[in-house]
């Protein structure tokens, strides 16, 4: 009990006892407490506004029957509390027989006094204190009471915005325990069963579903749940637009609602009851590459319009996280079955298909090409190949390490593009078992496996920023460790990285790391467009027909002299791949043994008078042996390289290798008839060959 001798000294010990409470419902009844015992009156109440603002809610209450909470509620303007919230001015009634707005709630009241609780300029509720005797308060109750509300308004709006903001922490450290394993499990079911479970432990779910939308049947599904029967499951399909559920799928725009009970278009098909309880729910569509893949329902029992608010953030970054997961695991399981149909073809012809010569070209640009390759190859340094897309970047890559030292062992290659930044971390270094929700068991990562190999980054330039450190941070010190993991793995790995990106830009931009470019670049190889190397065009097409005849199991066929000149007018964007899928299409499309211009689907840019036809050796015999150089040129060439005294023997042989090799393609690669034409017999002309390395 304080002493009321001193008024203003009582209400600043009241204000630093309630300073350190934090129940907003102690609060509110030490302030009801305080100001009958200070106006000696028989009863009284503090009422606040509810979620609506139509209405006045009484929170706690002296000298009133029990049931006077769920009797009395009273409109904005009923009563003489509804007056004063109503106006915000302080309500003094001396006979409650004389007030117009008086509403009875104790038959023996003949005075009250109601003041507002005000947040700035607009009230939230009201303190009420009633007395049996007429004209029971005066000028000082009034002053008291008004001070004492000015103080408690504002410790419990600060109270409020407190718990709020507690209420969002604690929404956001759900969050970030629930992302933690979204990245990085690519099973969605587990994904979704994992977090439902912590919602459910932790905010009270009552119950969730996400539907799912069917190509076949054009229903919405239950494909994952909670606290749904089988019946219920089975029961609640929906058609696009049918209820909330299908209104949410068809326009792609969220719905929720405080009191489902309250909203006729909720069709509830699965049947649940829900006497007596008054639930919330939240309808959000799940999205993935603009295109609407189904939608997530939740449901919870509504408790104020804070956390109403608060679920409303909640559910919506939840239908967010779970479209990035269910991309994942359409991501990972198209890349599992792409390396699957790979490994198929990899077992094939594993022997065959990644050394040099099978990279089709001689031309002067392929050769000094294939030197750096080969160098490149017997050395352990990072290398960085460059290119634009379709030039064979992974083609390379395998090439180089057949040729390594590194050959025995594995060649593990990822997509730095095509899989999310955190699912991307735990693939290239692995994590261990609990690392996470659903890490079952460890899982070892690209490094582990690529131990005494090497690994092929390929988009490297799409890499996440922040994961680059970490990539960064293993080349310098050649160790790791798995997620979830104390341990340190030394791992012997060689990098092959490449991208088509401009790396110069994107280091300038600030999103990629100059130190970790230096960590990569120690060898660059740039593997030049198709349109920069078309003497290489008639080895390339006679190596993929071959490839494409093989693949399809048929003969092979040759292009008409029409449909070679469209191909070597054309600059192709895509590169070797366009030539490739091309040539593929005029395989396929074409009729008996040769494509035509018609077949492979480009303009023919030189129109010969008669259409005649070109087989693959001949397309060879057809390309310029050189660049275009003058012969002066071509000896001033030798000369640069040649050594004193030995010039005309330099010269007559580069002659006679020339001259030999142009035979041979002329010939078709005919030895007894280039020997003949040349003059020579066949053993000598073997000789030679063999001794210029001629292929």
């Amino acid at each position: 009990m304080y002493n009321f001798n001193d008024p203003l000294l009582n209400l600043h010990e009241i204000t630093l006892s309630l300073l350190s409470e934090n129940d907003p419902d102690i609060l509110l009844n030490t302030i009801l407490d305080q100001a009958i015992e200070y106006t000696h009156s028989d009863s009284g109440s503090i009422a606040l506004l509810d979620d609506t603002r139509k209405f006045l809610e009484i929170k706690v209450f002296r000298g009133l029957a029990k049931d006077v909470p769920e009797k009395v509620k009273l409109k904005l303007g009923e009563g003489v509390t509804g007056r004063c919230i109503l106006t915000g001015k302080i309500r003094n009634v001396g006979d409650t027989k004389e007030d117009p707005y008086y509403v009875s709630v104790r038959s023996d009241i003949q005075s009250e006094l109601a003041i507002p609780l005000k947040a700035g300029p607009k009230s939230f509720g009201v303190i009420s204190v009633d007395s049996s005797r007429l004209n029971a308060f005066n000028r000082d109750h009034e002053e008291y009471l008004g001070l004492l509300a000015n103080y408690a308004a504002q410790i419990y709006t600060h109270q409020e915005t407190i718990r709020h903001l507690n209420d969002r922490q604690f929404i956001q450290d759900l969050l970030i325990k629930i992302s933690t394993f979204l990245g990085r499990q690519p099973d969605f079911k587990k994904v979704f069963e994992s977090t439902v479970k912590l919602l459910e432990e932790n905010i009270g779910l009552s119950r969730t579903a996400l539907f799912l939308h069917s190509e076949v049947t054009h229903d919405l599904t239950i494909e994952y749940s909670l606290n749904y029967s089988e019946n219920q499951i089975e029961r609640s399909r929906y058609k696009p637009g049918e209820g909330l559920t299908g209104k949410v799928f068809s326009t792609k725009v969220p719905i929720v609602v405080a009191d489902i009970s309250q909203d006729k278009n909720f069709l509830n098909k699965s049947g649940i009851s829900r006497v007596d309880t008054h639930m919330s729910f939240f309808s959000y569509p799940i999205i993935l590459k603009d295109k609407v893949k189904g939608v997530f329902n939740m449901e919870i029992p509504y408790v104020n319009q804070g956390k109403f608010s608060d679920y409303t953030f909640l559910v919506q970054l939840l239908s967010t996280f779970f479209s990035q997961a269910i991309l994942i695991q359409d991501l990972i399981e198209q890349t599992q079955s792409d390396i699957k149909n790979e490994n198929i073809l990899l077992k094939r012809q594993f022997d065959h298909s990644y050394v040099f010569e099978n990279i089709a070209g001689k031309s002067r640009i392929m050769e000094q090409l294939f030197k750096t390759m080969a160098m490149a190859a017997d050395s352990n340094s990072s290398i960085l190949l460059t290119g634009e897309s379709g030039t064979g970047k992974e083609l390379f890559a395998s090439a180089i390490h057949r040729n390594s030292m590194r050959k025995d062992n594995k060649l593990v290659k990822i997509n730095c593009a095509a899989i999310p930044p955190d699912l991307l971390e735990s693939e290239l270094f692995g994590y261990d078992k609990g690392a996470f929700t659903g890490a079952d068991k460890d899982h070892p990562g690209k490094f582990l496996t690529a131990h005494k190999g090497t690994l092929f980054l390929d988009e490297i330039g799409d890499m996440d920023y922040k994961l680059q450190s970490k990539l960064l941070r293993f080349l310098q010190e050649k160790e790791f460790s798995p997620l979830g993991s104390n341990k340190v793995y030394n791992v012997d790995v060689r990098i092959i990285a490449a991208t088509n990106a401009d790396i110069e830009t994107l280091m300038k931009e600030h999103k990629f790391r100059e130190d970790l470019f230096y960590r990569l670049n120690v060898i660059q190889i740039h593997i030049p467009p198709l349109r920069e190397r078309k003497e290489d065009l008639p080895f390339i097409i006679e190596h993929l027909i071959n490839k494409i005849s093989q693949n399809n199991k048929k003969n092979a066929k040759s292009l008409t002299r029409e449909a070679f000149e469209a191909l070597e007018a054309y600059n192709f964007p895509g590169n070797v791949r366009e030539l490739e899928n091309i040539l593929e299409r005029g395989f396929v499309l074409s009729k008996g043994n040769t494509i035509d211009i018609l077949d492979i689907g480009l303009p023919a840019n030189v129109k010969p008078a008669q259409s005649e036809t070109v087989s693959p050796g001949e397309a060879v015999a057809m390309a310029p042996t050189r660049d275009t150089f003058t012969i002066g040129n071509w000896i001033q060439n030798i000369i640069a390289n040649s050594t004193e005294g030995n010039l005309y023997k330099d010269v007559i042989n580069e002659m006679e290798k020339e001259l030999i090799q142009l035979l041979l393609k002329k010939t078709f690669y005919n030895k007894s008839k280039t020997a003949r034409i040349l003059g020579l017999n066949r053993l000598t002309l073997d000789k030679k060959i063999k001794e210029m390395e001629l292929n």
